[in-house]
């Protein structure tokens, strides 16, 4: 926003001062002591419940008396008001309340349920008329006073009361916004809410009369009615001025029916209302809203089977609140498409249909669950919701289809909100649960770009929501330990900043030659990894043994291929692979861990420490015997293959992983550029280190391997056992120590039990064999010697001294 011309700021303060002047002229011209409108509503509906519950209890005389102390209420800058600005209301308000009164008199307790729906929708309103007049005027004072009398859409647990008509009076009176903008602002919120509970109650109107309450049916009918005005001039637009009067009618008709008590017609009536306003939104979504809208919803659509496999085991419930994640992501997806129905219904009806049908059969499935009931099979959920996914995404425009992580952010704020809430209300497994959700959010949004883009933020927030980053503890923490609401409050506010620094990272789309940049770190940094992985298991393999290199790096080639292939993959199955990326991750790193220890304790007693000591001649036979036999020595080539392979594809995967985020954000040119100026970067260094190792001295060259062996199993270890804690395989215990976050992107370094005693375990495997390795030499070198410059081996053989180094090293 630029301050400096003259004329707008001559425009803002002539619209402050007007607006300064009409508070002014309000306020002089309120009797003193008057209620304010809202107090004044607030009075006529509290009045109307009593008479209500008066009415039940058989006390008439009282009945009328509230009825009267309603029909008071509308007295002064309430009436006044009405009058002037929407006197249509008005006279609909005396109407009903004199019905109420004729009602209290007869004792009729259906006809003054419908009386007091229809008072409360046309006290509605008319405020919405005298609302929207004032800020038309840029009279913000009195558009909030008026503003209060207003209904909200229901709130779930992923949608936030509608707060845009506040939010645009506050811009309005900042004068961050002009008359028209802010009364666009106020008319989308409010007919957005008006529609959504008119909808809702013809629902609860039904139900009403399924359980034979009549006096509801007439009220919640009477509300939908009532509500109708509101939405009529919108509605003519759209569809015209005949369709409007027939609606109108339809409505009234409604209304009629419920009071009577006439089921039949009641139910025509209903189903013609909904018939009518089939396809009509009253306040159209922008396009960046339904994109918005659209990405919540095959979020909230991918969640319901991971959530619902999470929770259930060979058809029986094993954690209940996994099952309630369903049902609230169901009711998410359900609430999302009826946003998107209306523009959907244009494009293609029957697979709207489609839609609705799949959408019904989740929520059936999961209350089923959630409930007590039958439990499906995770094959019959997986079906629908590949039904509604992808019928869904073959009708959605292509513009709706765009990489948006900003609906992922919406929606991790919603749930961070109901966690503090919950906190406290005391409510800590309801915390907790809102905590996992915010969390899967994050995971299955922004987070597979962040990585990409920026792997240290992904810590910072990951630490924050679990075991604590930024000087704060993590909130899972917090919550376990019943911590207070202010550390959880301070927590929360770092965690807010992280997440708006993802937002900025990923939402305003990044530059090319920073996405080339981090695609090239990508891949160094796990090739990396890689080389250090094949420079530590084949340092130790000179002399004779020096063929065995051969099929590690055959192997670990291999993968390079299979990598690119699984890029490709990736590609074409984008979701499916990020459906189940973390997963597949720790999985892979879980195999390659395990090959990578046994067979470096193999390398090490059998290949290594036993056989190189035990002689030249020696090992070269039982080498050359191996190459030539045939199980074991298929078996050991076998086992090196894998090794490299399995070493490298590890690596390959997590940057597969990666890439795939930035390919969505850039595309797969871009993303290739970088590759390959991170794969250059990754074959010098890897030449240069396999060119030093050759020409370390022996004893040294020892030291790196067993260096190198070190780091690559703690970072291996580290990684894989926080994806597994991501996943939900292993707990997080967290410690009140704090690491710096690239102790976590680089070395896998994290502050948790679990990955740090893993990592201890891995470093004393390391440490183990060597000292067991050592052990064994020197019982060897200890034995009697048949003669000097001989050593007694198995069987009589001769071996050399264990001294010796092996030829063309030096010791």
């Amino acid at each position: 926003m630029n301050h400096g011309f003259p004329g707008r700021r001559i425009r803002r303060l002539g619209a402050a001062t007007a607006a300064i002047a009409a508070v002014a002229a309000g306020v002089l011209a309120q009797p003193a002591g008057a209620d304010a409108p809202w107090q004044s509503a607030e009075r006529i509906r509290d009045a109307l419940f009593e008479a209500q519950s008066d009415l039940l209890l058989s006390e008439p005389g009282q009945t009328a008396a509230d009825v009267a102390r309603a029909r008071g209420a509308l007295s002064r800058e309430l009436e006044h008001r009405l009058g002037a600005r929407s006197p249509r209301e008005l006279r609909a308000l005396r109407a009903d309340l004199s019905a109420a009164d004729a009602a209290a008199r007869r004792g009729d307790e259906v006809e003054l349920a419908a009386a007091r729906g229809a008072a409360i929708a046309a006290l509605r309103a008319g405020a919405y008329e005298v609302t929207i007049a004032a800020v038309r005027r840029g009279d913000v004072a009195e558009a909030r006073r008026w503003l209060l009398i207003r209904d909200f859409r229901k709130a779930t647990r992923f949608t936030r009361p509608g707060v845009d008509a506040t939010a645009g009076l506050d811009a309005l009176s900042a004068g961050e916004m002009t008359p028209s903008e802010a009364v666009t602002a106020v008319k989308k919120d409010l007919l957005d809410a008006y529609q959504a509970r008119l909808l809702e109650y013809l629902d609860e109107a039904k139900q009403a009369q399924q359980r034979d309450f009549d006096a509801a049916l007439a009220e919640n009918a009477a509300l939908a009615a009532g509500y109708w005005p509101v939405l009529a001039n919108e509605y003519e637009r759209q569809r015209g001025r005949a369709e409007r009067r027939r609606a109108a009618e339809t409505f009234a008709s409604l209304a009629r029916d419920a009071t009577a008590a006439n089921a039949g017609a009641f139910r025509r009536a209903r189903t013609q209302a909904l018939e009518a306003l089939d396809g009509f939104t009253a306040a159209p979504f922008t396009p960046e809203e339904q994109a918005r809208r659209a990405a919540q919803l095959t979020r909230f659509l991918d969640l319901v089977p991971i959530e619902y496999d999470r929770g259930t085991d060979d058809g029986a419930v094993t954690i209940a609140f996994e099952i309630q994640e369903a049902v609230a992501f169901t009711e998410g997806a359900q609430s999302a498409f009826n946003d998107l129905e209306a523009a959907l219904e244009e494009r293609d009806p029957e697979a709207v249909g489609t839609i609705e049908s799949a959408l019904t059969d989740l929520d059936r499935i999961t209350r089923e669950a959630n409930e007590g009931g039958a439990v499906a099979s995770q094959e019959e959920i997986e079906a629908v919701h590949d039904t509604a996914s992808d019928t869904f995404d073959g009708i959605l425009p292509e513009e709706w289809k765009e990489s948006d992580t900003e609906a992922d952010f919406d929606l991790i704020a919603i749930s961070l909100d109901q966690m503090e809430a919950a906190v406290n209300a005391g409510e800590r497994e309801q915390a907790e649960q809102a905590r996992l959700s915010a969390y899967a959010f994050f995971e299955f949004g922004p987070e597979r770009l962040l990585r990409g883009l920026d792997p240290q933020a992904v810590s910072e927030v990951e630490g924050l929501v679990w075991y604590g980053a930024s000087g704060e503890d993590g909130l899972a923490e917090l919550i376990a330990s019943d911590g207070s609401v202010r550390d959880l409050r301070d927590t929360r506010l770092a965690l807010d900043e992280a997440l708006e620094h993802a937002r900025q990272t990923t939402g305003e789309g990044a530059s090319g030659v920073t996405v080339i940049t981090n695609a090239a770190l990508i891949v160094f940094r796990e090739g990396l990894e890689a080389i250090l992985i094949i420079a530590a298991i084949t340092a130790s393999m000179v002399g004779a043994n020096r063929g065995l290199r051969r099929p590690i790096l055959r192997g670990a080639l291999l993968a390079l291929p299979a990598s690119a292939l699984l890029f490709v993959v990736s590609v074409l199955v984008l979701e499916s692979l990020s459906q189940y990326g973390e997963k597949l991750e720790a999985i892979v790193g879980l195999v390659a861990i395990g090959v990578l220890l046994l067979v470096l304790n193999w390398f090490f007693h059998r290949v290594y420490w036993t056989d190189w000591i035990a002689g030249h001649r020696k090992r070269s036979k039982a080498l050359a015997g191996a190459a030539g036999a045939g199980g074991a020595a298929g078996a050991t080539i076998l086992g090196l293959y894998l090794l490299g392979f399995s070493s490298v594809l590890r690596e390959g995967f997590e940057t597969v992983l990666f890439l795939q985020a930035l390919q969505l954000e850039a595309g797969i040119g871009i993303v290739l550029a970088g590759v390959s100026l991170g794969l250059l970067a990754t074959a010098a260094i890897g030449a240069l280190t396999f060119a030093l190792e050759q020409r370390l001295p022996y004893k040294r060259m020892l030291v790196v391997t067993g260096a190198l062996i070190s780091l690559v199993l703690v970072v291996l270890v580290g990684n894989t056992v926080r994806t597994l804690q991501g996943v939900g395989w292993i707990g997080i215990t967290p410690l009140d120590v704090e690491f710096p976050l690239w102790m976590g992107t680089w070395l896998g370094i994290f502050p948790t039990v679990q990955t740090l005693a893993a990592q201890a375990g891995a470093l004393a495997f390391v440490i183990g064999s060597y000292f067991l390795a050592e052990l064994v030499r020197k019982r060897r070198v200890g034995r009697p010697r048949a003669a000097p410059g001989e050593a007694v081996g198995r069987r009589g053989e001769y071996q050399p001294s264990t001294l010796e180094a092996p030829a063309g090293h030096r010791g």
